[in-house]
């Protein structure tokens, strides 16, 4: 044999942990080849590895690098493989294995098995490889299928069996998914920010990425197609699909399904078409009493801005129009009713300093014994290394504490960070709040109409218009703010008591 017909290449890979510690491990393979290599006087070139973790599609690449490099490459003739498993295990790829021994005259060898498949093989050693590749690809199909009867099982008793989805991390002891304590706040924030109506996709996707959400694989941003799917994912509040069924699930659920249900509709309704919203800043806010449908601009004589009932389900008597500025002039007077008198916020304020006083000193309190455990547990972890040595413990008795107590370490870290609360920062911020709840009223008045609708949203989630009358389902707080406003009035004697509603539209 010439010397330029001895070059060889090997290829290895392994496909499930038990075959790394069986003994089939890639160092494993890769010093029985080696030494094979050296036994027939071959000259190892290049060697391609592949492994479980890169869930096949390094495995894929390298097979296919190694096809198109033996093609290439007429002075390499031998490629060494473990054994025939490691090979293939599928027809396709043992058709392709024989392309390269028929048409271009290379050498298989499996050095485990000690065995040689070339152009000079007997049809009986042929047979015997077909025979190879078929138990082959019988095996892996019954791993496949018990692992799918596995998964569905533990699907079945509440365990997510797959990877964890961008928010989770799975939990290699337990088995189940934990909650990211990075990425699961802010997979929360994106239902939040949905929920709200006021954000597109690519609104929140900026958010979230300035916020600091990225890929868990390639640390990318987040782009919105992911953040659609992840909104349309149950399992953010308890349950998980799994081989089309719903299960409930074991994890911490992130959300709550009013809030996953919020959300939803919100993206529906945000990603449908709206009328004119440039023309009219309020289509689409309110609903109408009678039938439920969106209330929608209209354009009378080219002059007269009004709104109406979209009669999406049929036209009905009550026709409930009202022009733009009587609209207006209605919403205005409603958020002067939610607003805050200075007198009360001035109150508001010293009971927020008050209150922040007492956490302060709660907080300090509590921080300081976190801070003792701390040291306490990196002490002990710093104990068990040096005794460790000394002592003579065991590698398992080591490696149990260590982890236990790196465990323990993290979770105090994460406790002190959480209880890291400025309360300057807290007293400024709700001073801020308190400032703009008492000034809504000129904000409003003061506001294009094209940014009023914002503001809206965030007072109340839903308005309906009866009789030109509007009706808003106010969120909190602003729901207790309208409920003592309209108190203070019946005392003054400036409202009947039997009055429902605060304010009128037309």
């Amino acid at each position: 044999m010439s010397e330029e017909l001895k070059k060889a290449v090997i290829y290895l890979r392994v496909s499930s942990k038990g075959q790394e510690e069986n003994g089939f491990s890639l160092d494993a393979q890769e010093k029985l080849a080696v030494e094979y290599a050296a036994k027939q006087g071959l000259k190892v070139v290049k060697i391609w590895k592949g492994a479980e973790s890169a869930w096949g599609k390094i495995e894929r690449q390298n097979f296919s690098e190694m096809l198109s490099y033996m093609k290439k490459h007429s002075d390499v003739r031998h490629v060494i493989f473990d054994v025939l498993d490691r090979m293939t295990r599928n027809d396709v790829d043992k058709i392709k294995i024989a392309e390269l021994v028929k048409e271009y005259d290379k050498v298989i060898h499996f050095s485990r098995d000690n065995k040689i498949y070339s152009r000079e093989s007997s049809s009986d050693d042929e047979f015997m490889l077909d025979v190879q590749v078929a138990v082959a690809k019988k095996m892996s199909n019954d791993i496949s299928r018990k692992t799918t009867m596995g998964m569905i099982e533990k699907a079945e008793q509440g365990i997510y069996p797959s990877c964890a989805p961008i928010g989770y991390l799975n939990n290699r002891n337990t088995g189940k998914i934990d909650v990211d304590p990075v990425r699961g706040p802010l997979i929360k924030k994106l239902f939040e920010l949905t929920a709200s109506g006021e954000y597109s996709l690519p609104m929140i996707e900026e958010i979230l990425y300035k916020d600091g959400l990225r890929e868990r694989l390639h640390g990318g941003r987040v782009r919105k197609n992911t953040l659609y799917r992840v909104l349309h994912n149950p399992i953010y509040y308890g349950e998980f699909r799994w081989a089309k069924k719903l299960y409930p699930g074991k994890h911490i659920p992130l959300i709550s399904k009013d809030l996953y249900e919020r959300a939803i509709k919100a993206l529906s309704q945000f990603q449908r078409p709206r009328i004119t919203t440039r023309n009219y800043p309020f289509s689409n806010l309110l609903h109408c009493k009678e039938c439920g449908c969106s209330i929608v601009g209209n354009l009378a004589k080219k002059k007269y801005m009004y709104y109406r009932c979209s009669f999406a389900k049929g036209q009905h008597k009550h026709k409930g129009y009202i022009h733009e500025e009587q609209l207006d002039a209605a919403f205005a007077a409603m958020i002067d009713g939610v607003s805050i008198p200075p007198d009360i916020a001035q109150w508001l304020q010293k009971a927020v300093d008050l209150r922040l006083k007492h956490v302060e000193k709660a907080q300090n309190k509590e921080m300081a014994g976190l801070k003792a455990e701390l040291s306490k547990t990196e002490a002990k972890l710093e104990q068990l290394y040096s005794e460790g040595l000394e002592k003579g413990y065991s590698p398992e008795f080591v490696n149990h504490n260590e982890r236990r107590y790196k465990h323990r370490i993290a979770e105090l870290s994460q406790q002190i960070q959480n209880h890291q609360i400025n309360p300057e920062a807290v007293r400024q911020k709700s001073a801020d709040v308190l400032k703009l709840l008492c000034n809504m009223g000129t904000i409003y008045r003061n506001a294009p109409l094209a940014e009023k609708k914002p503001l809206l949203h965030h007072i109340a989630s839903d308005y309906v218009l009866e009789d030109n009358k509007i009706w808003p389902k106010y969120r909190e707080p602003f729901n207790i703010f309208a409920e003592g406003n309209k108190k203070c009035l019946e005392i003054k004697g400036k409202i009947p008591k039997s009055s429902k509603h605060l304010i009128w539209g037309g």
